[in-house]
């Protein structure tokens, strides 16, 4: 892998001043170049045998493209959870603000706009570790019975070996070969209808152990609409991470 330092691009819609980035480059056998842009990181994927003047004029040429995914980078930084006082969380759908309140018992109260974190003494990390336990008590609750519910509806259940819960950097779902169901908790600040299209998703995969048409009938006629539920988590999942 080599590295290449790139000019000053402006990016975002108020012309911001110029700020320089860097842009890994990454040589294997490929045939064609291509650029990815992940956590404030342009990364060119090339041909072995591509020149430094090649993959600059590649970048050159994708400028625009490339301001564009920067400047929504920039702005879903912004939106990333942070368990901290007067921070917002978006709590099924609905911004709402963060506040701490001083009481003996632990508990959070999600009231009209405001999503209570009590506590004794809190501390960022302190409510971080309730919104954690709340979540993975909301997830077993909600989750589990219905996974199995909708197993049973389509008599698969006994495929089921075990259903976690289990907090993952990428992915909301899973299902092993061996009947091993996984739902990422953080799912559950999401309203029940995505969670429901991702119980959907993973219990047909005991059907259908792939992404073929098969599969994807078979999840919409279960969970109609799925595709407005897809678009919705992949606009919005960037703000349930922390």
């Amino acid at each position: 892998m080599s590295k290449a330092k790139v000019l000053p691009l402006n990016f975002g819609k108020s012309k911001p001043a110029p700020r320089a980035f860097i842009c890994e480059v990454m040589r294997s056998k490929r045939k064609t170049l291509a650029i990815y842009i992940s956590h404030k990181k342009v990364v060119v994927r090339c041909p072995l045998r591509t020149t430094k003047v090649q993959v600059e004029a590649f970048i050159s040429a994708n400028q625009g493209w490339i301001e564009g995914r920067l400047y929504e980078e920039s702005l879903r930084d912004k939106e990333i959870l942070r368990i901290e006082q007067g921070a917002k969380i978006f709590y099924r759908a609905r911004e709402r603000t963060i506040v701490f309140k001083e009481g003996r018992k632990q508990r959070i109260l999600v009231n009209g706009d405001e999503f209570v974190i009590q506590g004794h003494k809190l501390t960022a990390a302190k409510a971080r570790v309730q919104v954690e336990d709340f979540l993975i008590d909301k997830a077993s609750e909600y989750i589990l019975p219905r996974a199995r519910g909708l197993a049973r509806h389509l008599g698969v259940e006994h495929k089921i070996t075990e259903i976690k819960l289990r907090k993952t950097k990428s992915k909301w779902g899973h299902c092993t070969s061996t009947g091993v169901l996984q739902y990422n908790w953080l799912i559950m600040l999401a309203p029940y209808s995505i969670i429901d299209y991702m119980i959907t998703h993973e219990v047909c995969h005991l059907l259908h152990m792939d992404h073929s048409k098969r599969f994807w009938n078979q999840v919409e006629a279960v969970c109609s609409g799925c595709d407005h539920y897809i678009d919705w988590l992949k606009q919005h999942e960037h703000r349930f991470w922390f």
